[in-house]
């Protein structure tokens, strides 16, 4: 395996994202409907932040241990992103993407070309590589 190939050849170029006034109610529907488990929130073009399916278990888990349900229509991306997500450039190595993922425990990370949304690089994407 090549770790030094740059992640470009191997990330996912398909961005599924929503906007941050986007509901939770909507990133669930997106969660459903596609086989992913990040969404990518952009405003403008730019990348604000990054859901996972775990971003959502934590909302649940918040709103049970106060004993209520939380109002889906009312909670928006914005408060269930992670902000300012650890990125990577393009031309970064497969190498750094591992150790990116294993270091800060992670399963996925945007991709820039520059300050433009190119994708995003995900474990799977990785053992896809690994096991061709």
């Amino acid at each position: 395996m090549n770790t030094e190939m740059p992640i470009k050849k191997i990330k996912t170029s398909k961005i599924v994202y929503v906007k941050p006034e986007d509901t939770m109610m909507k990133v669930e529907d997106i969660f459903e409907n596609f086989s992913i488990h990040h969404i990518l929130v952009v405003e403008n073009e730019i990348l604000r932040g990054i859901i996972s399916k775990s971003d959502l278990l934590k909302v649940y888990i918040s709103h049970a241990n106060e004993g209520k349900v939380p109002d889906r229509n009312k909670i928006f991306a914005r408060d269930v992103m992670t902000q300012d997500p650890i990125t990577l450039d393009t031309e970064d190595t497969i190498g750094l993407a591992a150790d990116l993922f294993l270091s800060n425990k992670i399963h996925s990370v945007p991709v820039l070309n520059g300050d433009q949304l190119s994708g995003i690089i995900t474990n799977h994407d990785l053992l896809k590589y690994c096991f061709r």
